[in-house]
C-alpha cells in the first residue's frame, strides 16, 4: 500500500528539520565547540574527523525530504548514483573513524604521557577516509541501485543484492562496531572512563551512532526472515539516520562543563 499524502508531507517535515537540526549541530561541533578543547592535538583530530563524517552523513537530508514532498525522486539519473555512493562512502567512515577515535581514547588511557606527545594519527584517519571511498564505490560497480520501494530516494536494491548487502553490514558496518564496542568495554571495565569526559564523549557516541545506523540492519533483517515491512517502514530509516546528529552536543556536554570548570580554575 504507498504511502498517504500525509505521510509523505510528514516524513518529509521530520527530514527537514531533523537533517537541519544535525547540520546545524555538526557545523557548531566541528568549528566553534572542539577546535577550543584543551586536549591533545592528535585526539582533537579524531574528534574533528568523526564531526566531520557525521555531518558529511547528514549533508544532503534536503534530498529525501524534497523527494518525500514531491512523492519521487526528482534529481536525474547522476545525482541517483552520486547519492547511493554518498550514503554508503559516509556512514562506512563515520562507523570506522569512531572506532579509530575510541582506539585513541584507551591508548591515551594507558599512556597518559602520549597526551604531550602531540601523536599524529594522520594514516590512520587516511585509511578510515579510504575505506569508506571503498564501500561507496563498491555500491555503484558491485550491486544494483535505484528508488526505494517507498520512492523517495535512491539507494542499493537491498532486498536484490543480498550478497552485497550482507558484505556491507557484516565488513562495511559489522567490522568497525565491533571494534568501537571493543574499545568503549575496555575504557569501561578498566576504570577509563573516571574523570574521563573525552572517553565518555567518545563511548556515548558509540551508542548514539550504533542506534543511528541499526535502523537500517533492522530493516535487512527483518525482510530477510521473512516479514513484510510497510513503505512507512522502509522510510524511517532514512529519516532517523539524518535526525540522530542532534543529540551529539549533549553527548559532548560533560566535556563542555569539564572544559569550562579548568578554565575558571586558571
Amino acid at each position: 500500500m504507498p504511502l498517504t499524502l500525509n505521510e509523505h508531507y510528514t516524513a518529509s517535515a521530520a527530514c527537514f528539520i531533523g537533517g537541519t537540526l544535525s547540520v546545524v549541530t555538526q557545523l557548531w561541533l566541528l568549528f566553534d565547540f572542539l577546535p577550543m578543547l584543551r586536549v591533545s592535538k592528535g585526539l582533537k583530530s579524531l574528534h574533528q574527523h568523526l564531526t566531520l563524517a557525521n555531518l558529511f552523513v547528514v549533508l544532503f537530508f534536503f534530498m529525501g525530504a524534497i523527494s518525500h514532498f514531491e512523492q519521487r525522486w526528482i534529481f536525474g539519473d547522476t545525482m541517483c548514483k552520486f547519492y547511493v555512493f554518498w550514503c554508503k562512502f559516509t556512514p562506512v567512515a563515520s562507523m570506522t573513524l569512531l572506532a579509530l577515535c575510541l582506539y585513541g581514547e584507551y591508548q591515551h588511557a594507558l599512556d597518559p604521557s602520549l597526551e604531550k606527545k602531540n601523536v599524529s594519527y594522520t594514516i590512520p584517519l587516511c585509511m578510515a577516509w579510504a575505506y569508506g571511498l571503498l564501500w561507496g564505490s563498491l555500491a555503484l560497480t558491485a550491486s544494483e541501485y535505484g528508488q526505494e520501494p517507498a520512492g523517495f530516494t535512491c539507494t542499493v536494491i537491498w532486498y536484490k543484492v543480498q550478497s552485497f548487502t550482507n558484505y556491507l553490514t557484516i565488513l562495511g558496518f559489522g567490522t568497525p562496531s565491533l571494534l568501537a564496542f571493543y574499545y568503549s568495554f575496555n575504557l569501561w571495565h578498566k576504570g577509563f572512563l573516571i574523570d574521563n569526559p573525552m572517553a565518555q564523549a567518545a563511548v556515548g557516541l558509540m551508542i548514539s551512532m550504533t542506534a543511528q545506523f541499526s535502523a537500517y540492519a533492522g530493516c535487512y533483517m527483518m525482510v530477510l526472515a521473512g516479514h513484510h515491512l510497510s513503505l512507512y517502514a522502509i522510510a524511517f530509516p532514512q529519516i532517523w539516520t539524518k535526525s540522530v546528529g542532534v543529540v551529539h552536543p549533549f553527548i559532548y556536554s560533560h566535556v563542555f562543563a569539564s572544559n569550562s570548570t579548568n578554565e575558571k580554575e586558571e
